[in-house]
């Protein structure tokens, strides 16, 4: 269950519109993910690390990762209906 699980960072940016396109490629692939230090990099700059980071279930890590750095791993034909337009790769 991913309730279970721990986030792991997969990706760091130096702003929040980066850190949003990340998160919205990994939404559309089907990964969930969330945005850590967003609010904290802009008001509290000289305190925190700067970087606005990229977190989603460590069984999502790997996949995430690759799709972010532009390698798409294959689809297995049999778990994509290609009747379903809308369905995530």
């Amino acid at each position: 269950m991913k309730e279970d699980q721990k986030l792991i960072t997969i990706a760091e940016y130096d702003n929040s519109m980066d850190a949003e396109l990340a998160k919205m490629t990994l939404e559309n692939a089907g990964i969930e993910s969330v945005i850590v230090g967003e609010l904290a990099g802009v008001s509290l700059y000289h305190v925190f690390d700067p970087y606005v980071k990229v977190q989603v279930f460590e069984e999502d890590a790997d996949r995430a990762r690759k799709l972010l750095e532009g390698e798409f791993p294959p689809l297995d034909e049999e778990d994509f209906d290609f009747n379903q337009p809308d369905q995530p790769l």
